[in-house]
């Protein structure tokens, strides 16, 4: 199978009027690192952060963003900047009560940034591809090994029948997810809303979810924070 490859959108997704979606707060962006818990971290430890899991130039990375002959509609692969991973984190409020479930989960930087520096109890990735099931264990290997991380092989699209995304446990649920793969995931997402997750949607907001309330967002970085309101 020979990949294709679909470089990052040069631009975020826009509205009916053609103008990018209003949010209730921006986070300043640019090239400092996020603040709190991030800008508390060994320097040693976030170069071994970006040397793991290193950002991905579209033009010239040989792992596949968009795959042949595999159904991407829901989530196609495009590679979080470590950056953005631990922006997203700080901006949900990661700490350890949560359990996270990372859905289209790629190289499982999302889940290892949770648990290795926010102190997450618990990560689960779910992943389409095997190869990046593999690669993702590899990676947190020394967290899987203590059963803090785990990453499953599933197809998305049978979410219904997940008993993975269907657990009430999770408390942060993490999504890149095309407009029409979180228009399929409706009835779930608004659903685990209403019960207290805080969701984190990457590239493509879930404005059309009429259900959901954004709390926090960057529309510059492409990072949305839904949360219901106490």
């Amino acid at each position: 199978m020979s990949p294709l490859i679909c470089p990052l959108p040069s631009s975020l997704p826009e509205n009916s009027s053609g103008t990018t979606q209003d949010t209730t707060e921006t986070i300043p962006t640019g090239n400092s690192t996020p603040t709190s818990v991030v800008a508390s971290l060994d320097p040693d430890q976030l170069k071994q952060f970006y040397i793991r899991y290193p950002d991905y130039d579209e033009e010239q990375q040989d792992l596949p963003l968009w795959i042949e002959g595999v159904d991407t509609t829901y989530a196609p692969f495009i590679p979080t900047s470590t950056r953005r991973v631990l922006l997203a984190l700080e901006m949900v409020n990661l700490g350890p009560g949560d359990k996270v479930l990372d859905v289209g989960s790629g190289d499982g930087r999302f889940c290892f940034a949770a648990v290795s520096f926010f102190g997450a109890q618990k990560a689960i990735g779910i992943e389409y591809e095997l190869d990046l099931v593999e690669k993702s264990t590899e990676l947190a290997q020394n967290y899987v090994d203590q059963g803090r991380i785990s990453f499953l092989r599933a197809d998305l699209t049978n979410w219904r029948e997940s008993s993975t995304m269907q657990s009430k446990e999770w408390t942060v649920i993490v999504v890149f997810l095309s407009p029409e793969g979180g228009t399929d995931m409706e009835d779930w997402l608004v659903q685990e809303f209403e019960r207290g997750v805080r969701i984190v949607a990457l590239v493509f907001d879930l404005k059309q979810l009429k259900g959901l309330h954004c709390s926090v967002g960057d529309s510059q970085e492409g990072i949305w924070v839904y949360e219901k309101q106490q």
